[in-house]
């Protein structure tokens, strides 16, 4: 095991591999399919930005993203995850606190985003306290 810090050893950027739900009693579930993709980036700053994407959307009849219908706006939101903001780790409990400064969900805005993570060589799990299991790759 290397001695560098978490918070070292995760900076760079990093692509999904796999996106799950685990509920108890549950089957997984992959929310966004199995082929999702996605891209995590943490910069030596401090800075944090995460994006995350159902493949297929469908695309809007206006060649502007103002021009969409309600139909549009709603399966492009409802298939796309992004927020950005800051990051600090706790290095004793393994966890990636991110700090939301904007996002596509207004609800996380202000807020502090818990993931306990896992890094083994060039793979970085990340776990949500609601059960999502998400992979990423250097």
């Amino acid at each position: 095991m290397s001695s560098a810090s978490l918070a070292s050893r995760i900076v760079g950027v990093w692509r999904l591999r796999a996106f799950e739900s685990h509920r108890a009693g549950l089957p997984v579930r992959h929310p966004f399919g199995r082929d999702a993709t996605g891209v995590l980036v943490y910069a030596a700053d401090g800075t944090m930005s995460g994006q995350l994407m159902r493949r297929g959307r469908p695309e809007f009849a206006s060649a502007t993203i103002v021009g969409g219908t309600d139909a549009e706006l709603r399966a492009a939101a409802t298939g796309y995850v992004a927020y950005a903001g800051t990051f600090e780790v706790d290095e004793a409990r393994g966890v990636v606190l991110h700090r939301v400064a904007m996002s596509l969900f207004p609800n996380l805005v202000d807020t502090v985003q818990e993931r306990s993570a896992t890094l083994s060589g060039d793979l970085l799990e990340l776990r949500t306290p609601d059960g999502a299991r998400l992979v990423w790759e250097r």
